[in-house]
C-alpha cells in the first residue's frame, strides 16, 4: 500500500496545523451535497471478509489496551471509594455511584462505565495504538444511556464514538457537554472563558446525542467552518436542545477550528426550527433499577441496550453509515449513510465519551468489536511519520516513525520484523503475532540534506515473519514526508547609473529581492545605509518553488564630498519580509563604486599545462581592469622574467578590463639559480630537484593628464623538476662543465 502526501488535514507534517475554513471545506468534500439515507429503516446487512483488529468486552476487571480519562471506570473490577480524578489513568474499579448502576466487582460481567447519574460527570476511554484504515473500518458496540436523577424530560447528555487520525497522540479527549468529548466548545458562549479544544487531530465524531446540543453549533462547536458545514440550529442557546434523541456526524477537526456539522438523523435541514428526529427508536433507554447480583444486573439492563454499528468504507470516495439495533425486535436498522470526509488517514485510533451537568444518565458501553471493512493481506503494514513533527523539518532533524504491523490470518506470525532501508533499524516490542493482533513499531530517521534538496522524505518498509516455517511478507507500505523549506529572503544589489563617478552626482540602485523560502512573504522591503526612499515593485513574494519569486526595488544616493576624499562609496544592503508573523531578514550584500580617483587592478595566471621542464615555454594571461573612474591609455604590462607582453586593448575605460599575454622559456638558468635550495632524491648517481619560478609583473596606464597609474604587484609560479648528478661529484675528473648537465626530469 502506497500512501502519497496528504493534505494537511490527514497528515499533518511539520506541524499539527490548525485548520482554516478553506481546508476544512476541502477536507469535507463541500463540492458535492451531503446525502442522508432514512427512508424505510432498512435493516443493516452483515459484513462478510473483513479482518478483525480489536475485541474488547470490557466484561472484566481490566481493559490494559486502553487509557481511561476522568469518571471512566470498570464494574468488573472490585469497586473504590473514589475515582482517580478528571485526568487520564489506567482503567480500574467504579465507585458505588449514583442512580441505578450494575454492580462493582461483577467480572465476567462487568461494563465500561463512562458515567453515573450524578451532576458534572465526565468521562472517556482512549485506544491510543494506531489500526489500519486504508481497508475501511467496521465497528460495532454496544451502549446504554439510562437512570437519569434529573427527570425523564431532560437526561444527559449523550455518548460519542470518535475516530483521530492515527498518527497523532491520542491522549486525551475534547470538550465534554455539548461537545461530547470530541468537538471544542467556549464554555456558555461566555467571551471571557476559557476556549477548550477538541480532540488532536480528530476525523469523525459520531454523536448518540439523547439531550441533543451536540447537534447545535452553540458555544462555537464548528468554529472556523465554512457557512455550508455549520449546524442547521445555528449558534444560538436553544431550549430544550436543538437536536435530542439524534445521530449527529461531526467531521474533521484540531484545536479550537473544525468539527464541522456533517449531517444528522433529521428530517429539517433548514435554519428554522424544530429539528424532528427520524430515529425509529429511542437511544434512551427505560431502566430505573438494577440488580445488585450480576446475572440479575445484565437482565435489567437489557432494555436500555442499543447495538451501534460504525462503517467507513475504503477509499476513493468512502462513505460511513451507521446502523441501530434498538432492542425492539426489529433489529439493526441503518438510520444514517453520508460521505465520509476525505482524504481517509492512513490509521486510526479511536474513543468513547460521555458527560453529564445539570442533567444526568448514566452511560454504559459493552462488546467493542473492530474489523476492517475488507479483508487485509495476511501480514498487513501500514508506515506513518509520528505527528505532530519536530518543527521545521531541516537536514539534521529526527523523524519519528511507526509502522503498524496486523496479523490478518489465522495463525501465529513468528520471527516478526519490519525493513525500512532508509531509516535503518526498526524496534518492534514483540517477534510473534497472534491472529487477529495488531504491534506498532518504530524508528527515527535523521534528516540529509539531499532530503531537503529533494523537498521530502520518500522511503518504503516491509513487514516480514514465518508461519509453520513458512515465509510471510507484507505487502510495501510507502510514507512520503514534505520537507517545506523554512522562510528565507535575499537580495541582490547593482548599480543602474554608469560612470565614472563624482561627487554631487545622483547614483541610482537597483536591488532584486527574492523569496527563497517555502513560506510567502509580505511587507517585502529594501534597507540600504546609504540609499534611501528605496521602493519595491512588489511587496508581496510567493512561496519558492525552484528559482523563487522576485522583485525588483530601487533606489537613488547622491555622493557626497567625503567619498571623492575617500575615492570610493561603499553601501550595505538587506531585504526584509514578514512569514507568519515574523521578520525574515536576508544575508547583507555590499557595492563599492570608485569616485574620482584613477585606479587599475591586475590579475596574472599561468594557461599552459604542465609539466614544466628546462626547455618548456610558459603562457601567462594577464586581466588588467580599471577599477577607477578614469578612462584610461597606454595600457601596458611589465613582467620581471617576460621580455614583450601584449595586451589585447590599450586604452580602457572606468570598470573595463582587458587581457595581456606573454611567454617565457625555462633555461637552465633557472635551474642552477634555485639549486642550492632543492631537496636531493632518488639513488644511484643521479638526484632530483624540484625548483619553483616564480615572476613578478606589473600593470600601468596614464590619465588623460598623462600621469602613470600602476597597479600593485602580481605573481604566478610554476615547478620544475629537473635531475643532475649528485652534487659531491661535480669538478671530478671527466665531469665537464661543473653541475650545468641537467636533464629534464
Amino acid at each position: 500500500m502506497t500512501r502519497k502526501q496528504r493534505s494537511p488535514l490527514a497528515a499533518g507534517y511539520r506541524r499539527a496545523p490548525r485548520l482554516t475554513a478553506a481546508a476544512l471545506t476541502l477536507a469535507l468534500g463541500a463540492a458535492g451535497p451531503l446525502t442522508l439515507d432514512t427512508g424505510g429503516f432498512a435493516h443493516a446487512q452483515p459484513r462478510q471478509g473483513g479482518s478483525t483488529l480489536l475485541d474488547e468486552t470490557f466484561t472484566q476487571a481490566t481493559a490494559p489496551e486502553f487509557t481511561g480519562v476522568g469518571s471512566a471506570c470498570l464494574t468488573g473490577a472490585p469497586g473504590v471509594d473514589a475515582l482517580p480524578g478528571p485526568g487520564n489513568h489506567p482503567l480500574g474499579g467504579c465507585t458505588a455511584g449514583i442512580g441505578p448502576q450494575p454492580p462493582n466487582d461483577a467480572a465476567p460481567r462487568g461494563y465500561l462505565r463512562l458515567t453515573d447519574s450524578s451532576n458534572d460527570q465526565s468521562g472517556a476511554v482512549l485506544y491510543n495504538h494506531a489500526l489500519p484504515a486504508e481497508d475501511g473500518l467496521d465497528v460495532t458496540f454496544d451502549q446504554w444511556q439510562y437512570g437519569t436523577t434529573t427527570g425523564a424530560i431532560a437526561p444527559a447528555d449523550g455518548i460519542s464514538f470518535f475516530l483521530v487520525d492515527g498518527e497523532a497522540e491520542l491522549d486525551h479527549p475534547g470538550a465534554f457537554g455539548g461537545s461530547l468529548g470530541y468537538a471544542q466548545k467556549l464554555p456558555d458562549d461566555d467571551p471571557n472563558a476559557e476556549f477548550l479544544p477538541g480532540v488532536d487531530r480528530g476525523y469523525l465524531g459520531v454523536g448518540l446525542d439523547v439531550l441533543g446540543n451536540y447537534f447545535g453549533d452553540w458555544e462555537h462547536r464548528g468554529n472556523g467552518c465554512p457557512p455550508d458545514r455549520r449546524s442547521p440550529a445555528g449558534t444560538a442557546f436553544h431550549v430544550p436542545a436543538p437536536g435530542p434523541n439524534m445521530v449527529t456526524l461531526r467531521g474533521p477537526g484540531d484545536g479550537i477550528e473544525g468539527y464541522c456539522f456533517l449531517t444528522a438523523t433529521t428530517s429539517n435541514f433548514s435554519t428554522t426550527g424544530p429539528w424532528p428526529s427520524t430515529l425509529p427508536g429511542q437511544l434512551h433507554g427505560p431502566t430505573t433499577e438494577v440488580s445488585g447480583d450480576p446475572v440479575q444486573a445484565e437482565q435489567d439492563l437489557e432494555p436500555s441496550r442499543r447495538r451501534v454499528h460504525v462503517v467507513i468504507t475504503p477509499a476513493p470516495d468512502p462513505q460511513v453509515t451507521v446502523s441501530i439495533d434498538f432492542n425492539d425486535g426489529n433489529g439493526s436498522q441503518q438510520v444514517l449513510q453520508t460521505d465520509a470526509p476525505d482524504p481517509v488517514p492512513a490509521t486510526y485510533k479511536f474513543g468513547f465519551a460521555a458527560s453529564t451537568g445539570l442533567f444526568t444518565d448514566t452511560h454504559l458501553i459493552r462488546n467493542v468489536t473492530v474489523r476492517t471493512e475488507r479483508p487485509l493481506p495476511r501480514l498487513n503494514l501500514v508506515k506513518q511519520a509520528v505527528q505532530p513533527l519536530p518543527g521545521d523539518l531541516t537536514a539534521g532533524s529526527r523523524v519519528p516513525y511507526e509502522f503498524v504491523v496486523t496479523n490478518s490470518g489465522g495463525t501465529t506470525i513468528d520471527d516478526l520484523a519490519v525493513d525500512d532501508p532508509k531509516t535503518g533499524p526498526v524496534s518492534c516490542p514483540v517477534t510473534s503475532l497472534a491472529p487477529g493482533e495488531t504491534v506498532t513499531c518504530t524508528a527515527t530517521y535523521t534528516v540529509t540534506p539531499a532530503d531537503v534538496t529533494n523537498g521530502s522524505i520518500d522511503n518504503t518498509a516491509t513487514a516480514t515473519g514465518t508461519s509453520g516455517g513458512d515465509p510471510v511478507t507484507s505487502p510495501p507500505s510507502s510514507e512520503t514526508v514534505p520537507i517545506e523549506r523554512a522562510p528565507g529572503i535575499s537580495v541582490e544589489k547593482r548599480v543602474e547609473t554608469p560612470g565614472p563617478y563624482a561627487a554631487g552626482q545622483t547614483v541610482t540602485y537597483a536591488y532584486t529581492v527574492r523569496n527563497t523560502g517555502g513560506t510567502e512573504l509580505t511587507d517585502v522591503a529594501v534597507q540600504d545605509d546609504h540609499v534611501t526612499d528605496i521602493t519595491c515593485a512588489s511587496t508581496t513574494l510567493a512561496p519558492a518553488e525552484e528559482a523563487g519569486d522576485s522583485t525588483t526595488c530601487t533606489g537613488t544616493y547622491t555622493i557626497t564630498a567625503a567619498d571623492g576624499t575617500a575615492g570610493s562609496v561603499t553601501n550595505t544592503a538587506t531585504a526584509t519580509g514578514t512569514a507568519n508573523g515574523q521578520t525574515v531578514t536576508s544575508p547583507e550584500t555590499y557595492q563599492t563604486i570608485p569616485v574620482g580617483q584613477p585606479r587599475l587592478t591586475l590579475h596574472k595566471k599561468v594557461v599552459s599545462d604542465g609539466p614544466f621542464r628546462v626547455g618548456s615555454e610558459v603562457r601567462y594571461a594577464y586581466t588588467v581592469t580599471n577599477t577607477g573612474s578614469i578612462l584610461l591609455h597606454d595600457v601596458h604590462v611589465a613582467d620581471n622574467r617576460v621580455a614583450a607582453v601584449v595586451c589585447d586593448a590599450t586604452t580602457l575605460a572606468p570598470g573595463a578590463s582587458t587581457t595581456c599575454h606573454g611567454t617565457y622559456r625555462i633555461t637552465l638558468a633557472d635551474i642552477e639559480l634555485c639549486r642550492t635550495a632543492t631537496t636531493r632524491g632518488g639513488g644511484g648517481d643521479k638526484g632530483t630537484i624540484k625548483c619553483r619560478i616564480t615572476n613578478v609583473a606589473q600593470a600601468g596606464a596614464t590619465d588623460s593628464q598623462g600621469t602613470e597609474v600602476t597597479s600593485e604587484p602580481a605573481t604566478a609560479t610554476v615547478m620544475v623538476k629537473a635531475t643532475c648528478p649528485p652534487k659531491p661529484e661535480c669538478g671530478k675528473p671527466g665531469h665537464k662543465g661543473g653541475c650545468k648537465h641537467h636533464k629534464s626530469a
